[in-house]
C-alpha cells in the first residue's frame, strides 16, 4: 500500500496527514499542539506538546507494523537505518 504524505502549517503549528494513494483514505492525521493559553501554566503545556510528538510516533510505529504484516513491505526496516 502505497501512502501520499501531506504536510502543511495552520499558522505556526505543523500538521502532517497520511493517506492511501489506492483508495484516497486518510489513515492518520495529526497536529502540533496550539500554543499555551496565558492562563495554561507553561510546564504543563510543555508536555502536553512532548506527549503529542510521542502519539505521533507510537501512531506512526504501528502504521507501519500494520503494512509489515499484511505483507506491504518488501523487508522489515532495520532499527537504526536511519543512522546510515
Amino acid at each position: 500500500m502505497a501512502y501520499h504524505i501531506r504536510t502543511a502549517f495552520r499558522g505556526s503549528n505543523p500538521t502532517l496527514q497520511i493517506c492511501d494513494v489506492s483508495s484516497g483514505s486518510v489513515r492518520m492525521a495529526w497536529e502540533y499542539p496550539r500554543e499555551a493559553s496565558r492562563d495554561e501554566d507553561p510546564e504543563l503545556a510543555a508536555m502536553r506538546r512532548e506527549e503529542a510528538i510521542h502519539e505521533l510516533f507510537r501512531r506512526l510505529f504501528l502504521l507501519t507494523t500494520e503494512q509489515y504484516l499484511n505483507g506491504e513491505l518488501d523487508v522489515m526496516p532495520r532499527l537504526g537505518a536511519w543512522r546510515r
